[in-house]
């Protein structure tokens, strides 16, 4: 997804995003701004649980830290078909075989559909 797509659907100003100066060059950076103290996420405000760098033209690197459900919204969508989906074609056919009931999520839960709110 474009730079500029992912703003649009967040509705970030990314005049307004954190500067990302020397980006980390490993993922214990990118951890260190979801972990103990998450920053808020660009959309809404809710604590990040994911963040990436981009590059956004005429501004420079900005970190885009995000909550899952907005992380989602900006995730590259698309293709014939999903990544593991020859795999959960196969988790399917071994519940059914089973016997026993699953769902497959393809949306994040509700604060009042989720245990932990």
């Amino acid at each position: 997804m474009q730079v500029n797509d992912m703003l649009q659907i967040l509705g970030a100003d990314p005049t307004q995003l954190p500067t990302a100066l020397n980006p980390p060059a490993r993922a214990e950076g990118a951890f260190a701004r979801v972990g103990r103290t998450p920053h808020p996420c660009v959309a809404c405000g809710k604590p990040a649980t994911a963040t990436r760098i981009a590059d956004i033209p005429g501004i420079g690197p900005r970190w885009i830290d995000t909550c899952t459900p907005h992380m989602i919204a900006i995730t590259k969508t698309g293709g014939t078909s999903a990544p593991g989906s020859e795999a959960l074609t196969t988790l399917r056919a071994a519940a059914r075989q089973a016997n026993v009931d699953v769902a497959l999520l393809t949306t994040p839960l509700t604060e009042a559909e989720c245990p932990r709110g």
